[in-house]
């Protein structure tokens, strides 16, 4: 029984002898573990890698662009400013000119101002003597027709005889008129006739002043009006 027991112990040995792993073949089975964990894992990599490289490359082109894009834009921004601060310093000098054109202009229409208005008061004085004159020719003329005309009341002739639109010869006429007439209601007939043939040269010679000075005065309210309107467009 011993030997039979040696004999399955030795029949046990060689079976466990031939399914034993060698050191080597551990090494090896260790090392071929390693290479193909080595190969997935550089696999991995390539693949996290490729993906990386596919953002950096799509990064690249999009930001390049975006650069190209803000590079025209700064571009075209300069081109604006330029062209504003040209515009600026043009309507600058513009501004300049006008200004100095509403200080000529400012002058000017004061002094215009001045002399429109020592005009206008030219114009109304010289209007009132003309329209005095009429009045006093009108009244001279009814006194004359009324025979009431006399020295005392010969303020009106002289008024009128004093008009430098008088003429010297005119002048002379009514100034001897002056000196001489004298007449009342109290007058005979012969005195009445006489005063009729001698007055009536005067009241021609009245109602032509007469047409002279409204003639006169026509014109002055003419060129009157003309000024005004002219300094009306000039403002």
């Amino acid at each position: 029984s011993f030997s039979a027991d040696m004999r399955c112990a030795s029949v046990f040995g060689v079976v466990a002898s031939a399914s034993a792993v060698t050191p080597v073949q551990k090494v090896v089975q260790l090392m071929n573990g390693m290479l193909e964990k080595g190969k997935s894992e550089k696999h991995e990599e390539q693949v996290q890698f490729a993906a990386y490289k596919q953002f950096c490359d799509d990064t690249s082109v999009e930001k390049t662009r975006a650069i190209q894009e803000a590079n025209e834009e700064i571009e075209s921004l300069e081109a604006v400013i330029a062209k504003a601060e040209a515009d600026i310093s043009k309507l600058t000098k513009e501004i300049a000119q006008l200004d100095e054109d509403i200080s000529v202009y400012e002058g000017d229409l004061k002094a215009a101002t001045k002399v429109r208005k020592m005009e206008h008061q030219d114009y109304t004085e010289t209007h009132k003597d003309y329209t005095e004159s009429v009045d006093s020719v009108d009244s001279a003329i009814a006194l004359i027709k009324r025979k009431m005309y006399n020295k005392k009341q010969g303020g009106a002739l002289v008024q009128i005889v004093q008009s430098p639109l008088v003429s010297m010869s005119d002048k002379k006429v009514l100034e001897a008129f002056l000196a001489t007439s004298d007449v009342g209601l109290d007058v005979t007939a012969p005195e009445a006739a006489a005063y009729e043939d001698h007055t009536s040269g005067i009241i021609e010679i009245l109602e032509k002043l007469k047409d002279k000075f409204e003639d006169k005065r026509t014109d002055l309210e003419k060129e009157e009006s003309n000024s005004k309107h002219a300094q009306g467009r000039s403002i």
